[in-house]
């Protein structure tokens, strides 16, 4: 299955405009944890893991964007971050 198959699925539209403003955010497939990481020095690589993951999202969304998330298989995920004003998504 392509991109935006999955896309127009978990979306539920063939919607042009919205699978391309969802494409726009579309930031990789991993975890949120990741992303976090990588702004930490080494040393403290371990802390994401002993984080509640829901407060960690609230800290990195920061009332700015929404993190939302298109599972897929092996446990892993595609990962988007959207303005949390955007007009496609009414998930606030």
């Amino acid at each position: 299955m392509d991109f935006f198959e999955r896309l127009s699925l978990a979306l539920k539209t063939t919607d042009a405009t919205v699978l391309d403003a969802a494409a726009r955010d579309f930031r990789g497939i991993y975890h949120i944890s990741n992303q976090v990481a990588e702004h930490l020095p080494p040393f403290l690589g371990w802390l994401p893991a002993c984080c509640d993951p829901d407060r960690l999202r609230e800290g990195y969304e920061a009332g700015q964007i929404i993190v939302w998330i298109i599972p897929l298989e092996e446990a892993r995920v595609m990962v988007f971050e959207s303005p949390r004003e955007s007009g496609f998504l009414k998930l606030a």
